[in-house]
Parts: structure tokens; sequence; C-alpha cells
């Protein structure tokens, strides 16, 4: 496997255009492939990097296949609608935009190149609260869902799909894959719509307001799940291993909430604490030992650190 001609879909997306960044930055690669919709504008800023073609084209579209490149030496297949507020106000959209593109993917790359599929660890959430998986999560976690009538789980079924997926074209399609799963992936250029960045927004604006401050959550840095990611590549099989890649350091939203406050010198306001949305999950640390002994991957960035790059780019951006 090599990252000469990699392709990257959902390349205008937090996690995709940061590892469309990193590749471009790799002296081996030659051409990356950056697929995403039109008018998104990271892809503006990709397109600058000389080693980067960008493809816009709606891969819920099966004739998009097409116009995707044959010849490509690895597959990230990252495309999907992510934000929890999607989860509830579109859960049809979300459910649609985060399983096509990976079918439409998967036909056309299997038997060919080695495909990376990044999951979540939404898809054993309910199998944590309902006390059927242990603290942290290992990879053998059975995956469920407890109430089909909560729109949350849009996103979380779409995941689980595209799993199922892998496992069955590695069997039937010649498919040479690998799954990730991330544990609350964060960084700069995130988007509002997460946690952190909200948090920090709130809070240079003079408000200290969180929901859900005993749910608990393990952050890992946007640096971290990129080695993680292409290291998880390289294991691409038949047998498509599946990867946590998180941190073991639980903490509550509350107490994530506290250390931010402190990294940004607002331990002066006060911390309102508000109860959960419907169907939020209440803890989440991955067991990362499969991570560790296969890949070789440790996480290096601390949370302090981490949201210091936050805050950095909140500031510059603003």
């Amino acid at each position: 496997m090599t990252l000469s001609y990699p392709l990257v879909t959902g390349a205008g997306g937090f996690i995709g255009s940061h590892l469309v960044r990193k590749l471009s930055a790799n002296p081996d690669t030659k051409v990356i492939y950056a697929v995403d919709l039109k008018s998104n504008k990271r892809l503006v800023e990709l397109a600058k990097l000389p080693k980067v073609r960008i493809l816009e084209l709606d891969l819920c579209e099966p004739r998009s296949a097409e116009l995707l490149p044959d010849q490509v030496s690895a597959v990230f297949s990252l495309a999907a609608l992510n934000g929890t507020s999607r989860f509830y106000s579109n859960p049809w959209t979300v459910l649609e935009a985060s399983t096509l593109p990976t079918l439409l993917v998967v036909r056309k790359y299997s038997g060919k190149a080695p495909i990376l599929y990044t999951s979540s660890s939404e898809v054993y959430a309910s199998s944590v609260d309902m006390g059927i998986a242990d603290i942290p999560t290992g990879e053998d976690v059975a995956i469920s869902i407890s109430d089909i009538y909560n729109p949350r789980w849009s996103y979380a079924v779409a995941k689980i799909h595209g799993e199922i997926a892998f496992v069955a074209a590695a069997k039937e399609l010649g498919l040479h894959g690998s799954i990730v799963r991330y544990h609350n992936v964060y960084g700069p250029d995130m988007g509002s719509d997460h946690f952190i960045p909200d948090f920090v927004g709130r809070v240079m604006g003079g408000v200290a307001e969180i929901h859900g401050g005993d749910n608990t959550r393990s952050f890992l840095h946007i640096d971290d799940a990129l080695n993680g990611t292409i290291l998880a590549l390289r294991e691409a099989s038949p047998q498509v291993p599946i990867f946590h890649l998180g941190t073991e350091n639980e903490m509550t939203i509350e107490d994530a909430s506290r250390q931010i406050l402190k990294v940004m010198g607002r331990e002066d306001l006060e911390l309102k604490v508000h109860s959960a949305p419907s169907g939020s999950v209440l803890r989440r640390c991955p067991d990362i030992s499969k991570a560790k002994q296969v890949l070789g991957w440790y996480p290096n960035i601390s949370f302090e650190e981490g949201v210091q790059s936050v805050i950095e780019e909140y500031r510059d951006r603003n």
C-alpha cells in the first residue's frame, strides 16, 4: 500500500480537510483526489495546495462514480453528515448522506485499492448506556440502537451500515479494508456545532453554559486522530480490522468545561449546567490497547494543549 495517489471523500469536512493537508505534506504523495460537494468553503483553501486535485461531486448520485478516477493507491472514506443538531433536525438527510457515498466508494474501489472507513463510537453508545458494554470499551463490543424513534441515532445507524457494508464487500467484492472508530475528535477549524468550539465561543462572549455536565467523553486531538487513521489504512485486509482511536482520559463534560475555563483564564465565570438532550450518551471511553499493539499508535497531545490550539484558531478567525 502506498500513499502516492490517495483519494479522500468528505475532503471538505473537518477531519477530511486536515487529512488532505497532512497527505499533501507527505513527500511520497504525488496527487491527492479531494472529493466533496460543490460550494464547500474548505475546498477553496485545499485547491491552493499543489498536490491537490479537487473533485466536486455529490456521491449520493450513482453516476458520480463515473467521474471518480479509476487508478488510486488508497481510499479514505470519510463522506458523511455530522453534527449533533443535524441528527435531531434532519435525520433523513444525515442517514442518506452518511450511507450512499460509502456504498458508492465500496463498489467502485473494492479489489482495486485498500479502503479506510471512518466510523464512530456512536455505533455502540446504546450498548454502554444499557449496561451491556464495559468501560473502557473494546472493539468487540456489541453494537446497538436503544430507540429507533429517537432521531439522534440516524448518524449511528449510518455508521453501523457502513461497517457492515465493508465486511460484506470483503466477502463478496474482494474489498481490502480497515475501520477506525473515532472518539470525540476535536481541533482547529472544527465548526461551532460541537462541544469544545461551541463552549470556547460562548466563553469568548462571556457566557459559560453547558448541557449534560455528568456525561463523560474521551477527547482526541485531530493530529493524533490522523496519525492513527493512516496507520490503520496500512492494516487494510479482507478481515477488515477495527481500531478504536481515542484517549483513555475519561472526563465529565463539567470537568472538561472547567479545564477549558482555566486554559482561557476565565475561571471567574459562573458555569451553568443544564440537563442533557434526550438520548445523549452517558459515558464514552475506549480501550485503545489494540491500536497500541497492532498499529504502534499512542495519542500524544494533552487535552490542555489541544484546547489551546482551538482557542488560538478561534481568536485568529474572529
